[in-house]
């Protein structure tokens, strides 16, 4: 009987680099959108601060409106703009007016 030979491919690594070079690839392009994505998020926590401040002014705005309102319902605010604007004085009060040159 002959003995047979047994043939082995030689393995020339060309496999095993084409694969590290698509690894690496792959790396790359993770890294360059974790990078655009941490600056999104940074800027979104920054976007998220400001309407967070713009919320909380406009909630003391609306405080200080409702208060407001309760002040124009009350007598004495119509007391006051009667006064300003329309002149008007109570009795037995004497108006000293300053002319203006």
């Amino acid at each position: 009987m002959a003995r047979r030979r047994i043939m082995y491919k030689k393995n020339n690594g060309y496999g095993a680099g084409f694969i590290l070079c698509i690894l690496a690839f792959m790396l790359v392009i993770i890294g360059i959108h974790s990078l655009r994505l941490w600056n999104t998020q940074r800027d979104l926590k920054v976007q998220h601060a400001q309407l967070q401040q713009q919320i909380d002014e406009e909630q003391l705005r609306t405080v200080e409106l409702s208060e407001f309102r309760k002040y124009v319902q009350t007598d004495s605010y119509a007391q006051e703009v009667a006064q300003d604007k329309l002149g008007l004085v109570h009795e037995g009060e004497i108006v000293f007016r300053i002319d203006k040159k």
